[in-house]
């Protein structure tokens, strides 16, 4: 996924939420240094709070799709795994009106069955290039090390913006500042999954015509 040629750009992404704890916080510091960034969902939380996912789409930031229930998709049907990521867009599009194409398997776990599914069902397959593990609980120069110590043009950052016990994701949110002013120093700018890649983040909206006869 790496454009080592292109100009200095990163990708930050963040999984699992949308969530009431971290997910603000993310997003407030975002907001501080005017960063956009892409959020994989998981579309029971996004049932749980459909404000916060309101947020993230006002404040100009991408949304993908990361499975209903976050299962691993290599270890469920096929259909299940169709359901699965129907089902998160759905919830979405109900949501924020629209409907995303990326979607980032649940602990990035695919086979070829699994990749031959989605591509037939026009969705973008999108994993990463540099793990924080901030999941793990690590502090805050931990997580700013594992991905500092990785970067390179062109690169997909994995972070969390939910899950866990209450301190799991502290080290995340302190490493997030210092990530930013640093690579901001090194001239890197700060681009969605969508924008960097120059892929359409979310399906072309139906007619009206179409949505009346389906009688939305």
């Amino acid at each position: 996924m790496n454009k080592l040629n292109g100009p200095k750009e990163i990708a930050l992404t963040f999984d699992d939420g949308p969530d009431q704890l971290w997910t603000p916080r993310v997003l407030d510091i975002f907001a501080h240094y005017q960063v956009k960034a892409t959020f994989f969902c998981v579309g029971q939380m996004v049932k749980y709070n459909p404000t916060i996912l309101e947020r993230i789409v006002k404040e100009g930031h991408i949304v993908g799709n990361h499975s209903w229930d976050h299962p691993d998709f290599t270890k469920i049907p096929l259909l299940a795994v169709h359901e699965q990521v129907e089902r998160t867009s759905d919830q979405i599009e109900k949501v924020v009106g629209v409907r995303p194409r990326m979607v980032r398997p649940p602990y990035g776990a695919v086979n070829e069955e699994v990749s031959q599914l989605l591509a037939a069902s026009d969705y973008e397959m999108i994993l990463w290039d540099i793990d924080s593990w901030d999941w793990k609980g690590l502090t805050g120069p931990q997580v700013a090390r594992n991905i500092l110590g990785h970067v390179n043009p062109g690169a997909v950052v994995l972070q969390h913006s939910a899950g866990g016990t209450k301190d799991t994701l502290k080290g995340s949110m302190d490493a997030l500042p210092y990530v930013i002013e640093v690579l901001s120093e090194q001239k890197y700018t700060f681009s969605t999954v969508s924008a960097m890649f120059q892929l359409a983040a979310y399906r072309e909206r139906t007619c009206p015509v179409e949505k009346r006869r389906r009688g939305r």
